[in-house]
């Protein structure tokens, strides 16, 4: 009989640790082919530091958060995070738009690298303080949501380098139109995106849109498992 309960006890062990140390091993020792991750936005540029053709990164740029602090690419790296436009007085899209990101937001206020951006298009009105007033009076968590602000022709240009559209448009509600969609930036200035069924590159999230929201969750959910692994092989260098 001692022998059959040191059998089972082995039994029991093996089914409790053999999941998790599969799934360790699978996460970070398995080569990219077997691993989950997304794809690369933007065409490939030649790096003149390096003489190597890399993956495209977001330009410099230089914003201030509603809480006043620089928020730039620098400030940005080695985070997570989802880039959109909007503006404080938008009477259109923009409440609908934020109320989704908050859901966003919240669903991952535990993971302390990753962050959300949101960029005004209307920076003469939205100054930092407008910005925190209405950061406040919404409750949106300060920290993790940088609501920023800075130089009009600069933020229109930032968009478009980020693919997506910014810019005064008097015959729109409220004068300005800008994308609904937004974009995920990794902790090395990429930009990351899933494959549509056809194979090509999705690059972009349409926030009202519930379909392509929890495609934006998922992803999310990817790349911090990629970001994880690479942080742990890099311990183990």
């Amino acid at each position: 009989m001692k022998a059959i309960t040191v059998f089972q006890r082995v039994a029991l062990i093996a089914v409790l640790v053999l999941p998790a140390l599969v799934y360790i091993i699978f996460v970070y020792g398995q080569n990219e082919v077997f691993f989950q991750t997304l794809d690369y936005v933007g065409e490939k540029v030649y790096d003149e530091e390096s003489g190597d053709t890399v993956y495209y990164e977001i330009p410099d740029f230089e914003l201030l958060s509603a809480q006043g602090t620089p928020v730039n690419k620098t400030t940005m790296d080695s985070t997570i995070y989802v880039v959109s436009f909007f503006f404080a007085t938008c009477p259109t899209i923009c409440p609908a738009m934020n109320f989704h990101l908050n859901d966003i937001e919240s669903r991952f206020k535990g993971y302390p690298d990753f962050k959300l951006l949101s960029i005004t298009v209307d920076p003469e009105k939205d100054s930092v303080q407008a910005l925190a007033t209405y950061q406040k009076e919404r409750n949106y968590r300060e920290g993790k949501w940088l609501f920023a602000t800075g130089e009009k022709e600069p933020i229109y240009d930032l968009a478009k380098s980020l693919f997506l559209n910014a810019f005064e448009d008097q015959t729109a509600e409220g004068g300005f139109l800008h994308s609904t969609n937004a974009i995920i930036v990794d902790w090395n200035g990429n930009i990351r995106s899933r494959k549509d069924d056809l194979g090509n590159i999705v690059g972009s999230y349409d926030v009202l849109d519930v379909t392509q929201l929890n495609d934006l969750e998922s992803d999310i959910k990817v790349l911090i498992a990629e970001y994880e692994r690479d942080k742990h092989n890099l311990l183990d260098d």
